[in-house]
């Protein structure tokens, strides 16, 4: 034991170790970012100097264009030192370390060029001084001169002619150097006969003279490159900061990965020592509550451990046995050969397995059966462990049993018998004879090994049940012989329990029933099976619900009921006859039936209506798995009589007894169920919910209203334009239905459409649309306002009216309406799922000129391959496709695909739901006809929108 430890303290400092490498590595990483963190913040510093020394640079050489006017000093002695307290910044610090030589050398050579600036800005400020006051003292001194000496004109001339020169130096003007030599040596004539005169003239000159060396200045400033500098150094600085951080990222990742490599050997190594701790005291339990006899001996076998069990039934304390011999308790009843061959064993390492008489300590014989296992750690020998199953009373029982062999070794019926586990310890001859097996095939076996036929889990799961709660249960089943042959049984069970009731034996009685007679069975296959499919039928569905249903109920098992329902099987069996229907079923029922194992209950209960139930085994997600495969194979392609047919199935679940407890509610509420699958879209699964129950009576309540609808007036039309994108004219309009409900308000279409489909409503509301449409589309066109045609719905279910054309027919005779001014608006899918019945009347159609459109493209099945043969006029593109234009780079090339190959076969196509401007652009752009939604005009009522055609025509 103590070597056991030792091995599981080392794993444990390899814990420790490879923990404290953990903590090391975050550490590092924690203070790496934090440099890392440190040298973004500094960088950024650098990168604000810079730009503000390009800044302060920019205004020192405004400064020098303002040559001939005050320069506040103050001011420019703040930029300088600003420039210089950012430019001390960025030498103070270790720029050299941190980017390297290049990078301060140019600093360096900022420096000075910056000097170099600032002292031809001192230059600069003296002329400055200089010249502005030069210019003041020439204003006072002229004005002076006009009221004294200025008497001539040619004086006056000549003296505005220097003003003038001096005002284009001031403006900065190009002006004629000879020409103002020429005015100062005329004026100098006069300086020598009046003193007024000289002092203008050394003053004028003097002004020349210092605007030449401020321009000099200007041009020398302008050549030195500072600013060229600063912006070459902060693209070096940003190159040399990607770099670094390019870096900085590969080792912050690399001790990132080394963290989370030794974070898993952290793991790893922490899973097995919490494995081998629990081992170990797992170990130590058993060993210490088990009810066999343990005893532990170390490498020399002397014992050193013994459980409480050993005590009871050898008679000796743990502390009288530890460190002697387990011989103590030899009887000298077992050969010598055997106990020669058990110290061979362990001598070997090899277990030794066997059985022992021995004596307790009050000398009575203990039989035991004994397991000894050599215990190595590491390699090493460490101990050995003795486990000893007391089989005295098993002994006595076995001789009990011989005589009881007798007995049963007589009697004509099979009898078998097995032990609490089910394995068979006992067949009698009667029974070898009846199966053909032999003993030694049997014994040890389970009873199963004698097939069963015919009866799925749910007749064992109620005989078990029976079984188990009366301790006996008789019935017919049938079983193969070794040679196939197969035999009809009465079978009956028994249960042996000991003093305590616990079960201790099963005895099955075997009785050949071959001579019953093979009607009676016949009789009771055709009463509880479906005749077409083979399946069992609803008979059998509710003589078994109710068994399955108290089983799942006695053991706390979840069971789930799946109601199945074929998606247009009627549309098929009316269309293709009954033949083609039964073949269909016969074939589907063949797909679903191989997908099923015993423990599935697959029942038709009528029609095209099928029933799945089964018990669970892991949960919800099982029954989802078992949905999507019958779903999957149902919608397989069939090939039945020359035709090639499609479907779908809707399934409806409810699980037992989470949704109900009662037969009846619980199938009802599956049901429900697959009647909300079907609302989904079909082909589909949905689970039972308690909001489908609200939904259903909604539903009810809403169908009650709709069939008083028409008679009370509530149900009118709105009208929504469609115009043509180039020019945003108005061109059509669509009539939509709407229901102002007295009792329930304003109810939307999707909550009341499929409802009136259903029932057949539609049929007379469909009607009523047409008639208010022509009716709206006449007067539009009586108040003078012309649109080219009205989109009206049609419902599928209105095709299989006999008198659908002819009622069209007479609805635009009364109104005044031609044909060609209607455009009839069907669904993608109807088309698909109606193509040969309805291809008739879409031709139909046509001919009294009514044009044909189909009503959210791309929402269905179809093919642009099969819509060519249709006799089409224009094409509706979703607004499911619309909604995220332009940003979305699906629907965007989905609707260019539409626009275009619609356009290559010569339909018309109208964008519904547009929203927005970049909507309205992007369908313009490729080559959209028509639009239609909220961005041009919302639905409105028949007056509204004539009045919005007359705004629209001025």
């Amino acid at each position: 034991m103590k070597r056991v430890m030792d091995g599981w303290q080392r794993r444990t400092d390899l814990f420790s170790l490879l923990l404290g490498f953990f903590f090391l590595i975050l550490i590092v990483l924690f203070l790496y970012l934090a440099k890392i963190d440190k040298d973004i913040q500094y960088y950024d510093t650098y990168h604000h100097k810079l730009e503000d020394m390009r800044i302060l640079d920019n205004t020192l050489n405004n400064f020098f264009f303002r040559a001939y006017r005050y320069i506040d000093y103050d001011e420019t002695a703040q930029v300088e030192k600003a420039f210089e307290n950012d430019l001390g910044y960025l030498q103070r610090r270790d720029i050299k370390r941190e980017f390297g030589q290049e990078i301060y050398r140019k600093i360096e050579i900022i420096n000075t060029l910056y000097t170099k600036k600032k002292i031809a800005l001192e230059d600069f400020k003296a002329l400055n001084a200089r010249v502005t006051n030069s210019i003041y003292f020439l204003f006072d001194l002229r004005k002076q001169m006009e009221r004294t000496v200025l008497k001539e004109e040619k004086q006056k001339a000549l003296i505005d002619m220097v003003f003038f020169s001096i005002s284009q130096v001031l403006m900065d003007v190009p002006y004629d150097s000879h020409r103002i030599e020429k005015d100062l040596k005329r004026l100098k004539i006069y300086a020598k006969q009046e003193k007024l005169f000289f002092s203008f003239f050394m003053h004028s000159k003097r002004f020349l003279k210092d605007a030449e060396k401020i321009k000099y200045i200007k041009q020398e400033v302008m050549a030195i490159p500072l600013l060229k500098e600063i912006n070459q150094l902060l693209k070096e600085l940003s190159i040399h900061y990607e770099k670094n951080r390019y870096w900085q990222k590969i080792i912050a990742f690399s001790l990132f990965l080394s963290a989370f490599i030794l974070l898993g050997l952290l793991i790893f190594s922490y899973r097995r020592i919490r494995k081998n701790t629990r081992e170990l005291q797992a170990f130590r339990f058993a060993i210490e509550k088990s009810d066999n006899a343990i005893v532990l001996t170390n490498p020399q076998r002397e014992i050193e451990y013994v459980n409480e069990a050993f005590e009871i039934r050898s008679g000796y304390k743990m502390k009288e046995v530890v460190g002697k011999n387990p011989n103590i308790l030899k009887s000298d009843l077992v050969s010598k050969e055997t106990y020669l061959e058990l110290n061979a064993a362990l001598d070997h390492g090899e277990i030794w397995q066997g059985e022992l008489i021995n004596r307790r300590k009050d000398g009575s014989l203990l039989y035991e059966k004994a397991s000894i296992i050599p215990i190595f750690v590491d390699g090493v020998l460490t101990q050995y462990l003795a486990v000893k199953l007391d089989i005295t009373e098993y002994k006595e029982h076995q001789q009990r049993l011989k005589q009881a062999a007798v007995v049963y070794d007589m009697i004509g019926d099979g009898i078998l018998v097995t032990d609490k586990d089910k394995h068979i310890i006992s067949v009698n001859p009667a029974f070898i004879e009846m199966f053909g097996y032999t003993e030694d095939e049997l014994i040890g076996e389970e009873p199963m090994i004698i097939k069963t036929l015919r009866e799925d889990d749910y007749f064992y799961r109620k005989m078990w049940d029976q079984l188990l709660t009366q301790d006996r249960w008789s019935g017919k089943l049938y079983n193969e012989t070794k040679e196939g042959v197969k035999l009809p049984i009465w079978l009956t069970l028994t249960i042996v329990r000991n003093e305590e009731g616990e079960i201790e034996n099963f005895i099955a009685i075997y009785t050949n029933l071959q001579e019953i007679i093979a009607t009676q069975e016949r009789a009771e296959y055709l009463a509880y099976h479906d005749s077409l499919t083979g399946l069992p039928n609803r008979a059998y569905f509710d003589m078994r619900i109710d068994d399955m249903l108290h089983i799942a109920g006695r053991s706390k098992q979840k069971m789930a009921i799946m109601f199945l329902d074929l998606d247009r099987f009627k549309v098929i069996n009316d269309t293709l006859g009954h033949s083609v229907g039964d073949s269909m079923l016969i074939e589907l029922s063949k797909r679903m039936k191989s997908l099923f194992d015993n423990g599935v209950m697959f029942a038709r209960m009528g029609g095209d209506e099928f029933v799945i139930t089964f018990f669970l085994k892991e949960g919800r997600e099982e029954v989802c798995s078992m949905a999507e495969r019958i779903l999957s194979v149902l919608r397989e392609p069939l090939h039945v009589n020359d035709y090639y047919l499609n479907t779908t199935g809707s399934i409806g679940i409810a699980v037992f007894p989470d949704d109900a407890k009662e037969k009846h509610e619980i199938l009802k509420y599956a049901d429900s169920a697959m009647y909300a699958a079907k609302e989904k879209g079909k082909d589909t699964y949905q689970f039972y919910t308690r909001q489908l129950s609200l939904d259903v009576q909604k539903r009810l309540s809403l169908e009650q209203e709709l069939l008083h609808a028409l008679e009370r007036h509530e149900l009118y039309l709105v009208f929504q334009p469609q115009y043509l994108l180039e020019t945003r004219k108005v061109k059509g309009a669509e009539a939509l239905l709407r229901w102002n409900s007295e009792r329930m308000g304003e109810v939307p279409p999707d909550q009341f459409i499929y409802i009136a489909e259903e029932t057949g409503m539609i049929v007379k509301i469909g009607y009523f649309v047409f008639e208010e449409a022509c009716k709206a589309f006449n007067r539009w066109q009586q108040e003078g306002c012309s649109i080219e045609r009205i989109a009206i719905n049609i419902s599928a279910i209105q095709f299989r009216d006999e008198m659908f054309l002819s009622k069209l027919e007479d609805i635009m005779r009364r109104h005044g309406i031609d044909a060609g001014a209607i455009e009839i608006e069907i669904t993608e899918r109807f088309i698909m799922e109606y193509s040969t019945t309805n291809m008739t009347i879409l031709d139909d159609l046509r001919k009294l000129g009514c044009r044909i459109s189909i009503d959210d493209f791309g929402t269905g099945y179809s093919s642009m391959s099969y819509m060519k043969q249709l006799p089409l006029d224009t094409i509706k593109i979703d607004r499911s496709f619309i909604a995220d234009l332009p940003k979305n780079t699906h629907d965007t090339e989905v609707s260019k695909a539409i626009i275009a190959l619609s356009k290559s076969l010569g339909y018309e196509v109208v964008a519904e739901g547009i929203e927005n401007e970049q909507q309205e652009v992007f369908l313009k752009t490729h080559g959209c006809d028509l639009g239609q939604g909220y961005y041009f005009a919302r639905p409105m009522d028949e007056t509204a929108f004539l009045e919005f055609l007359k705004k629209k025509s001025i």
